[in-house]
């Protein structure tokens, strides 16, 4: 089951200020080189931005960060947890949750329905320790 990553509204309009300016400023401008390079940095953007979710496939969790991927085992998870926190994390939201698995492996990410996330999460390893604001009533 895939699941996409949240995206706030701010980061919406900073994204695209940045795509736009960055290939319109040389396009008007008539600066080939320049153009060509803020497409290639542009380009590799906007695949982080399309390419950001979370897919549980049988026993694992799969994050997909455009053209990073990370795997976590779901049999190793021991905590969940919701966090709003600006540290840096394969997240489009600032609205996202916590996973601890093993001693120090802490991941934060913004799926969008994070109840169902979580409940399916829990379907597979309900020993996982889960903040009770992520539960359903």
């Amino acid at each position: 089951m895939y699941f996409e990553s949240k995206k706030d509204t701010w980061m919406v309009i900073i994204l695209w200020a940045v795509v736009l300016s960055g290939v319109l400023i040389p396009l008007l401008k008539g600066q080939i080189i320049n153009l060509v390079i803020m497409l290639i940095l542009c380009s590799i953007l906007l695949w982080f931005w399309f390419h950001t979710g979370y897919k549980i496939d049988k026993d694992r969790l799969i994050v997909y960060y455009g053209p990073i991927r990370q795997t976590i085992y779901i049999e190793n998870m021991e905590l969940i947890l919701l966090a709003k926190m600006p540290i840096i994390a394969p997240a489009l939201s600032l609205d996202r949750i916590q996973i601890r698995s093993g001693k120090y492996d802490l991941i934060a990410i913004s799926p969008k329905d994070k109840f169902t996330f979580v409940e399916e999460l829990m379907k597979i390893n309900p020993e996982i320790s889960v903040d009770n604001r992520l539960l359903k009533e």
